[in-house]
């Protein structure tokens, strides 16, 4: 893992979806029910993406989604990495020659909790910049039926 996954020197794309949580809850248990809650078809996706992307050098990734979670700093999801737990935030990042990125998970308290997925990505070269703008919009699709699938509502773009 290279520092420019904890340290960006700018971020070219971000984006933050959140759904209300039907109780109150910490981010590392926010964290661990929508990656335990992964559905199959994005093990399936993510499968057809690494035979694409990791002939182009980019890194495959584990295929441990709808699995129990149990967060450490260190452990691996698919392609996410915990960098930090906190009670209201896990950062999770990783990185290639060709962008890095983190994704982190929030949870805010009171009248009405919600939890949020917040996506940022560092795009290194042009080869980043090509399978971002590939991945993009898939991204768009995937990132909110992953954090609704565990919950009652539906995340919503913030």
């Amino acid at each position: 893992m290279s520092a420019s996954a904890d340290r960006f020197d700018r971020i070219d794309y971000r984006d933050t979806y959140s759904v209300a949580l039907p109780e109150p809850m910490d981010a590392p248990a926010f964290c661990a029910r929508i990656l335990e809650a992964a559905p199959r078809w994005l093990e399936m996706l993510l499968s057809a993406r690494d035979v694409v992307a990791g002939r182009l050098g980019f890194q495959t990734q584990e295929r441990n989604y709808g699995r129990s979670v149990h967060l450490s700093v260190g452990g691996k999801f698919g392609p996410l990495v915990v960098r930090s737990i906190e009670a209201d935030r896990v950062v999770c990042a990783d990185s290639d020659p060709h962008l890095a990125f983190r994704a982190i998970f929030t949870t805010r308290e009171g009248i009405a909790p919600r939890g949020s997925f917040t996506t940022e990505v560092q795009l290194n070269d042009t080869l980043g910049r090509a399978y971002f703008a590939v991945v993009k919009p898939f991204h768009r699709l995937i990132i909110p039926s992953l954090v609704s699938a565990p919950f009652p509502g539906k995340a919503v773009a913030e």
